[in-house]
């Protein structure tokens, strides 16, 4: 029995000492955002297709407008719907699955400041 007991202690050891996620932006929520080389291809259009443009949401034949691509998100952007409701949540926060990260805002913002420029 003795000489089970280092190997039990070693099983629970491991089991107990499983890897877990964390989110990098819950664990430092004042970390530096980095919005010097925000561009439309790199950060704006991906941040579109997995938040906006998603099926039963801004994606052509279901909800209007579309934000599937680069001309409808510009003049969306444009007549300052996409900061209204992204950033400033007027008249309601989108995405509607809730607000985005904050460094995700202000990366947004940060190209619309730009003016919103196909790059």
């Amino acid at each position: 029995m003795p000489k089970r007991f280092p190997i039990l202690f070693l099983v629970l050891t491991l089991a107990f000492s499983a890897c877990y996620y964390d989110n990098e932006e819950e664990l430092y929520p004042n970390d530096f955002c980095d919005t010097t080389t925000v561009s439309w291809t790199a950060t704006i259009q991906p941040l579109m297709q997995t938040r906006c443009a998603i099926p039963g949401c801004h994606v052509p034949g279901a909800q209007t407008p579309d934000l599937s691509n680069y001309t409808s998100v510009k003049a969306q952007a444009d007549a300052g719907r996409i900061k209204a409701r992204a950033i400033d949540g007027v008249p309601s926060i989108m995405p509607s699955a809730g607000r985005l990260p904050s460094c995700d805002q202000k990366k947004l913002e940060a190209w619309l400041l730009q003016g919103a420029l196909n790059n």
